[in-house]
């Protein structure tokens, strides 16, 4: 079994990343991310939010799981939050890390694959 890890980070007033895992070719694999720190520089309140998500396999966008309130779209926006796990088939596993009122929020998130 092979494992890829791309790092993400929304810091010093940074909206958010995204990050690209190549497999090299279409092939199995079972993908997931994590927020591993969430830093407020003042009041962490109503208008600070983050997200991660596998945003696109293969340039194609994942189901969206969240949506409208103060920080995302109507149903099926591209900003809304994607899939945070999802097993399937592809090469390329896009993951996205956002952090909202970002000029007082830093966070660092990890995107993972596995394949067998």
């Amino acid at each position: 079994m092979q494992a890829f890890t791309v790092n993400l980070a929304s810091a010093s007033g940074a909206g958010g990343e995204t990050a690209t895992v190549n497999l090299g070719y279409r092939r199995t694999f079972y993908a997931w991310c994590q927020i591993t720190v969430i830093d407020s520089f003042s009041d962490f309140d109503r208008d600070n939010a983050a997200a991660i998500d596998i945003v696109r396999v293969d340039g194609a966008l994942t189901p969206w799981r969240a949506a409208g309130g103060d920080h995302f779209g109507s149903p099926g926006d591209v900003s809304n939050v994607r899939e945070g796990a999802m097993t399937g088939v592809g090469q390329r596993i896009t993951f996205r890390l956002r952090a909202f009122h970002k000029a007082d929020l830093a966070v660092l998130g990890v995107g993972m694959v596995l394949v067998p």
